[in-house]
């Protein structure tokens, strides 16, 4: 009889558990056949394994670039929403404006059409800032009517100041505008003699520039060279400034008691090739003259933040009008003008190094701000703003066309290179399907065996125990 603890038993039991771990890796390797890298690292083929890996992560960061272009599709089909919306806006807004030109349209038909007006220059309001997975759809900065703003009418000595500063006993002038944006570019040309004046432009109440006192120039204010300050400001950044001294000597002489026309003093100041005004802002900013002709040739061009008398402040962003501020005890005048800041809001998507790139210019919608039909002559100058919004959304809209052909042809690349990758890696795997089932086969056959033996085993084994005990 064989004993319980016989040999034989711990044989099978020991065969039964390789198979039963044979069967259990098999399969794992039939269920992992269709998966390159997974399929060669069973295989234990380590050249093979690191290729198919590499190629694994190329074609998962290609797909997942592919669904990014795929996003940015939509977003540009949702900008072209936007704008085919506008469109109709303000073709309804154009409608309106006609209607409100009307001299024999009653105070209460006028009011109507302008609140309805209003109304619709609120939806415009709410269009600018749509988003998309948190980006804006909308760039106002890429708006085809684009803000410049003249500041310059109301400053000089020869038009009346607008009050005198107690602090310092010196009149003041200074000319406020809602420029429409949070940020921007001020331009400010001063020319103001020997006596020099102040120079500051606020944002709101908030001091963005400031020139101190007193920044002069050569000669007097209508001889000579103008000096040039280009300020940029926006929420979130420093505000800078740029300084260019300027040549020729850019006024007229000034008129004397002999106005006959050809006389001297009404012809116009003659360049003489010189940059008079160094000596001047070489002090104001406290540097020494670098031998060059400005004298300054290593801050020109150069975004500076304070230099010298001059200083900045960053823009926080609470108010969209802005003012130009002037204190002086003489003659003097300035040039001040505002621009719209260049668009920021492009998208980039691709990747250069795979050929596969779209570059997506911003779009914007114009501003309609501060314009009614509340008069006729409101009417008819918003009809002429309206005219250019239409005009302006075609070219918009032009400007997406290009941009959706350019990412349909990266995402197309991008899409084939994805489709290339996987055909490689599923190539990779050709023939381990058979192999990995024909393994799995034969180690079911050797655990459903081994099984069996030791089934057989068993009950001979009971059997036997129960012939001896009768």
């Amino acid at each position: 009889m064989l004993s319980p603890t016989a040999p034989v038993y711990g044989n099978l039991a020991s065969a039964t558990s390789r198979a039963m771990a044979g069967l259990q890796r098999s399969v794992g390797r039939t269920l992992r056949s269709s998966d390159a890298v997974a399929s060669l690292r069973d295989a234990t083929d380590g050249g093979q394994f690191s290729y198919a890996a590499r190629m694994e992560g190329n074609t998962r960061a290609k797909n997942a670039m592919l669904q990014g272009m795929q996003n940015a599709v939509t977003y540009v089909q949702m900008q072209a929403a936007g704008l085919l919306h506008a469109q109709q806006v303000y073709q309804r807004m154009s409608i309106l404006s006609s209607q409100a030109m009307d001299p024999l349209l009653g105070n209460d038909q006028r009011q109507t059409l302008n609140e309805e007006f209003d109304v619709l220059k609120q939806d415009l309001e709410f269009l600018r800032t749509d988003e998309f997975q948190d980006k804006y759809l909308y760039d106002d900065m890429a708006a085809w009517t684009v803000q410049k703003i003249d500041f310059s009418d109301g400053f000089s000595d020869k038009t009346p100041h607008s009050g005198i500063n107690p602090s310092s006993n010196r009149k003041y002038w200074e000319v406020t505008k809602d420029v429409l944006y949070t940020s921007g570019q001020m331009t400010l040309e001063m020319n103001g003699g020997g006596t020099g004046e102040q120079y500051i432009v606020k944002q709101g109440n908030n001091v963005i520039f400031d020139t101190g006192w007193k920044w002069n120039t050569q000669g007097n204010a209508y001889n000579y060279d103008f000096d040039r300050f280009v300020i940029d400001f926006a929420p979130g950044q420093n505000t800078t400034f740029e300084f260019t001294p300027l040549t020729p000597g850019d006024g007229t002489a000034v008129d004397g008691p002999d106005d006959t026309v050809g006389t001297a003093d009404d012809l116009p100041i003659v360049d003489n090739g010189v940059y008079d005004n160094k000596p001047k802002y070489l002090s104001n900013f406290g540097l020494v003259d670098d031998g060059s002709d400005t004298g300054i040739s290593s801050i020109l061009g150069q975004k500076l933040t304070s230099l010298g008398n001059v200083s900045t402040n960053p823009s926080d962003g609470n108010s969209t009008e802005v003012t130009v501020y002037v204190e002086a005890t003489s003659i003097f005048q300035l040039r001040a003008s505002y621009k719209q800041n260049d668009p920021t809001n492009f998208l980039f998507v691709g990747d250069e190094s795979i050929g596969s790139t779209a570059n997506l210019d911003p779009v914007g919608l114009g501003v309609l701000s501060g314009v009614g039909i509340g008069t006729l002559t409101d009417a008819a100058n918003a009809l002429d703003l309206v005219k250019d919004e239409i005009e302006g959304v075609g070219v918009q809209l032009a400007k997406l066309g290009g941009n959706l052909a350019e990412l349909q042809l990266a995402t197309e690349r991008v899409g084939q290179q994805v489709a290339a990758g996987q055909r490689g890696l599923s190539r990779m795997t050709d023939g381990k399907m058979a192999e990995a089932t024909v393994q799995l086969a034969k180690e079911q056959m050797r655990t459903e065996s081994n099984l069996s033996l030791m089934t057989q085993a068993r009950a001979l084994q009971k059997n036997l125990y129960g012939v001896l005990m009768e």
